[in-house]
């Protein structure tokens, strides 16, 4: 992400409003560098198709649109209809002119009613969610030209986020969002398998690596209490006393003016998928 657009980003977040977004837009500017690393390697060019799947307010647009510049296009999609609400706001202020926003479940939306197929498709924090995943890449897969490239950032459980000092409510914390996804009936394993989905999904893996991403103390704790929070009705409906997630949650605020050096991100698996160029 160019310091331009990062400068944008920075004084949409600065104007205020909803507390989701503001921490998915945080999200998706500290992780910025990480995705044009990514899409580097599957060689992005000016002038290609990108989809980004479970945008939410901003995902990887910003960084997608700069990359294809403005002869390419960008596609975001979400399924919920409020995230895409929130995302044509940020486009707008951002200025994307070569991006485009569509609601609905990704499943069950084809290459044509997107405007056609695309060059890369892009995940993070998506895939985690899905299911059945094999499906899901088949899907996605099915939006791409032959030779068509994915590139997934989905964070794996272990190991959990980290700072210096150790704080153990991280870990608390991280155990937190992922036993509320047991108990919504996730399948576990869901990132670590990756790989295999992929080439049960009929993909090529061509790079498998992965990521911390590393912030001052301050922001750090600040989104991962965000996090938190936006996972604690879910949690505590699914039988999570309201009181062990209130404690987690006000250990990480608490610590935002503590004496750490830094806090890092959970560690992103960031996966390097190719649909075969001949079927």
């Amino acid at each position: 992400m160019t310091e331009a657009t990062a400068e944008h980003i920075r004084r949409y977040v600065a104007d205020g409003g909803d507390a989701d977004l503001k921490r998915l837009v945080r999200v998706s500017e500290i992780t910025a560098e990480a995705a044009r690393r990514a899409f580097g390697r599957a060689g992005i060019r000016e002038g290609w198709a990108a989809i980004d799947c479970g945008c939410g307010p901003l995902g990887g647009l910003a960084v997608l649109a700069e990359m294809v510049g403005p002869t390419g296009r960008v596609v975001g999609v979400d399924f919920s209809e409020h995230a895409i609400q929130r995302a044509r706001s940020v486009v707008a202020a951002l200025g994307l002119a070569n991006v485009e926003l569509a609601v609905g479940d990704l499943h069950h939306l084809d290459a044509a009613a997107l405007g056609g197929q695309f060059d890369l498709a892009f995940t993070r924090c998506f895939l985690m969610h899905q299911a059945d995943p094999v499906r899901t890449l088949r899907q996605i897969a099915s939006l791409l030209r032959p030779g068509g490239w994915i590139v997934a950032h989905e964070p794996l459980p272990v190991p959990p986020p980290r700072s210096h000092p150790p704080l153990s409510a991280l870990t608390a914390y991280w155990d937190i969002v992922h036993e509320t996804m047991d108990l919504a009936g996730l399948p576990r394993g869901t990132v670590e398998g990756l790989d295999r989905a992929a080439r049960a999904a009929g993909l090529e893996v061509t790079d498998a690596t992965g990521f911390f991403t590393f912030m001052g103390p301050e922001l750090g704790f600040e989104i991962h209490a965000a996090t938190l929070a936006a996972v604690r009705e879910r949690a505590v409906q699914s039988g999570i006393a309201a009181e062990r997630v209130d404690a987690v949650a006000a250990e990480l605020q608490a610590a935002k003016n503590g004496q750490y050096e830094w806090v890092s991100s959970p560690f992103f698996l960031d996966l390097a998928l190719r649909k075969p160029a001949v079927a």
